[in-house]
């Protein structure tokens, strides 16, 4: 197995998982195919409230996506982890609901049973999976199948880094599909705005690798700057709730070191204490594209600055905004608020890559020894005789 080198570069392989595992083309015609058939199911189109669920991923792309939902479609839309959601949830749900389960590999036991105890209440279930022939698919009434390949000959000391992100891009543009299509349904967007945005979300897919390209040299220098750290922060508000959540995994996910994911605002009320005593042990991520909560990123930015902490700035926003940062990524993009989610996440990716290589980790494997028995083969309820 080929070990990661220290000074080895990652955008490029980057840009080949965009273009051979998350393929494009193939992907916007499946997709395309499953979200017509989706929207022309009454069940879906004239639903009163819409639900998501999954867990990891899956769920860290729904909380990043249902903001826009809810604006695109007039349906009032919630993001909610599987558990969550199957044990919680579903006793309270009505016919006039819309349940979306997500799941990658189609198997985790919480998204199915999720669907189980929906369709139980007489409650429509639409399963967004990477596989045809898993649980997920064979349970929910409808499916949006987003297919990523596998075998896209990169070195073997990837694991499933290159693969996991290349299945979160095929997540969120399944999501974005759906969501644009069904505000065209409802009449609640015109079709040319669904063109465009969906045009501008195959081209935030496709810049992947730009992307990384841009901002390596800064991620490379951060390296040789942070030192000892055991912990990152990652932070953000409405999209870039999902996406600080998604950041964060990364790290404990891949090198393992502690990532943790927060609220703007909940971080100033809760963690900002430990910056007071940990200081050069950790850094925070700020997820802030311009928009609704920009200015209080900029604040919280100067608030980490004051208290000790280092800022990590992730935004298209102009360095000058962002005076105390530690360091600002530009990602030049230009993406509107509702969909940074696309790109957002990309300075984790790779500061979780470049780490990894500086650490001397060999490659990163993959880390579960219980063959998914913890999250694909445990206890799934098919009633909810118990639940209160």
């Amino acid at each position: 197995m080929k070990p990661f080198e220290p000074d080895q570069t990652f955008a490029a392989d980057v840009a080949l998982a965009v273009k051979r595992s998350v393929d494009l083309p193939n992907l916007r015609h499946v997709v395309g195919e499953h979200v017509m058939a989706a929207v022309s199911d009454s069940r879906v189109s004239k639903a009163g409230r819409i639900l998501m669920g999954g867990s990891g991923d899956s769920w860290f792309a729904a909380l990043g996506v249902a903001p826009a939902w809810q604006r695109w479609t007039g349906i009032r839309t919630e993001a909610r982890t599987a558990m969550e959601f199957a044990r919680y949830e579903t006793v309270l749900l009505d016919a006039h609901d819309l349940v979306i389960s997500i799941s990658n590999s189609g198997s985790s036991s919480r998204a199915r049973e999720t669907v189980l105890l929906a369709k139980e209440r007489g409650v429509p279930t639409l399963g967004i999976t990477g596989s045809l022939s898993g649980a997920l698919a064979r349970h929910a009434d409808l499916i949006v199948h987003r297919p990523v390949r596998e075998e896209i000959d990169l070195p073997t000391h990837y694991g499933r880094c290159l693969l996991n992100f290349a299945e979160y891009m095929a997540v969120l543009y399944a999501l974005y599909a759906l969501g644009l299509s069904l505000g065209v349904k409802r009449g609640h967007i015109p079709e040319a705005t669904r063109a465009a945005r969906l045009a501008r979300v195959e081209q935030a897919i496709e810049a992947q690798g730009a992307i990384a390209a841009r901002i390596e040299p800064a991620i490379i220098a951060l390296c040789e700057q942070l030192g000892e750290i055991d912990t990152i922060w990652a932070i953000g508000a409405g999209p870039s709730r999902g996406t600080a959540q998604y950041s964060a995994a990364k790290f404990h996910e891949q090198m393992p070191i502690n990532g943790i994911g927060q609220d703007l605002e909940e971080w100033a009320h809760l963690e900002y204490f430990l910056t007071l005593k940990w200081g050069a042990r950790a850094v925070v991520l700020v997820i802030a594209p311009p928009g609704n909560s920009f200015d209080r990123a900029q604040e919280m930015v100067k608030g980490i600055a004051n208290a000790g902490g280092r800022a990590i700035v992730v935004s298209s926003a102009p360095a000058s905004a962002f005076p105390e940062a530690f360091l600002h990524l530009d990602l030049e993009d230009n993406l509107d608020e509702w969909l940074s989610p696309l790109s957002y996440h990309m300075p984790a990716q790779l500061l979780v890559l470049h780490m990894a290589a500086r650490a001397g980790i060999p490659y990163i494997p993959m880390r579960r020894q219980d063959g998914t028995w913890l999250i694909a083969k445990g206890i799934v309820r098919d009633s909810s005789r118990g639940l209160d």
